[in-house]
């Protein structure tokens, strides 16, 4: 009954994966506000990949049914909270003011991910969007990992470890050992190398406690602060990050895939990568790819040259018998990659946890050691 009567409504909210309905039974202002929607509850831990997959999805059901979306994305960031509900109704103000959708997107950066914005470029000017969109939908799909599910938990329990940490040490150092150091002067045992050590930390920290804390907290803020992520993954990433690369890789073969499954001319397809591709070293080698192909160089074997695609890809690629074949294999590819990168960073995250007890491990050894020590030159100093 309700997919008949409000079939728009229906169909966004198939997409978005079910939204939660909260109603307050009660005679206050809340009941008389009447039931409420919500995309995201107030106590949730929604990454940001998943809000972004709830706009992406907004915007595909406004393309297919021609709606305005300047209204639906205002609505759409009350359903949100946070940094990201700001995001949104920026993005609204901004088309609000006649800018365009691509426009608005671009300019407000993690509204959406700087690969999708670039897809959606990247469709509208090939005349697929919405070929692109559906793609989009699927290949951001959020799934349940259950590495990405268990470093959640990881994080609270190296929090909660880390601070019981801080606490015993402190503890120890304030009461415990200036009782044994005193211990020490009066057998004239003098104090172990590992001892002493632990005694200039503590007063390092204790001295410049103050120091440590602004360096922790602006650490902890451009770690989570969205411009320095943008830096990171636009500047730096691609030289550092091993897999950041191959993302790439795969979302370029992804809208190769698009411009040949709508057929269109894959030189043009290069000239509008190259010119609004985001990453600095990929748009560098779009603009060789190009360039070959402008001096007569087939557009395949360019992107081989450009190492943007492997000899092995290539031939996969040459040997495709038309292009439906060949939009499949380059998802193919894609997906193949992707798969890839996920388990690597599974890999990572698995070994982070058990790494960083280790680190912990190591921390209270140093501590039971230098304390050990002292009891043990005091009884061979009563035995002599």
């Amino acid at each position: 009954m309700f997919e008949e009567w409000f079939p728009l409504t229906s169909k966004l909210l198939n997409r978005l994966g079910g939204v939660h309905r909260s109603v307050k039974a009660s005679s206050s202002l809340w009941s008389r506000l009447g039931p409420t929607w919500y995309v995201s509850r107030w106590w949730s831990s929604d990454s940001l990949a998943s809000m972004q997959y709830s706009l992406l999805c907004l915007i595909d059901v406004a393309h297919t049914e021609r709606l305005e979306i300047q209204p639906l994305v205002a609505a759409l960031a009350d359903e949100h909270r946070g940094q990201y509900r700001r995001r949104l109704r920026l993005l609204a103000r901004r088309m609000d003011g006649n800018a365009s959708l691509l426009s608005a997107l671009e300019k407000t950066p993690d509204a959406l991910s700087d690969n999708t914005v670039l897809a959606i470029r990247f469709g509208t000017q090939s005349g697929a969007l919405g070929r692109t969109l559906e793609h989009l939908i699927e290949d951001t799909k959020p799934s349940f990992r259950p590495a990405v599910a268990g470093q959640k938990n990881a994080k609270a329990y190296w929090f909660v470890l880390g601070a019981c940490m801080l606490l015993l040490l402190e503890a120890i150092m304030y009461f415990i050992a200036p009782t044994f150091n005193k211990l020490s002067r009066e057998f004239e045992t003098g104090l172990p190398a590992a001892m002493q050590a632990l005694l200039r930390m503590h007063q390092f920290a204790t001295t410049n406690i103050l120091t440590i804390l602004i360096a922790f907290f602006a650490v902890v803020w451009l770690l989570r602060s969205s411009w320095m992520r943008r830096f990171a993954r636009r500047q730096i990433g691609d030289r550092i990050l091993g897999s950041h690369s191959v993302t790439l890789s795969v979302q370029l073969l992804r809208m190769l895939a698009v411009a040949v499954e709508a057929g269109r001319p894959l030189p043009g397809a290069l000239s509008t990568l190259a010119k609004y591709h985001f990453d600095k070293g990929t748009r560098q080698r779009l603009l060789l790819a190009r360039n070959e192909v402008e001096q007569g160089v087939p557009a395949w074997n360019s992107l081989v040259d450009a190492k943007i695609l492997t000899p092995d890809e290539f031939q996969v690629l040459d040997a495709a018998a038309n292009k439906r074949v060949r939009s499949w294999t380059l998802r193919k590819m894609a997906s193949v990659k992707q798969d890839w990168i996920q388990s690597r960073e599974d890999r990572q995250k698995a070994f982070a946890h058990p790494a960083f007890i280790l680190v912990f491990g190591a921390l209270l050894l140093w501590i039971c050691y230098a304390f050990f020590s002292i009891l043990v030159n005091m009884i061979q100093q009563l035995a002599s």
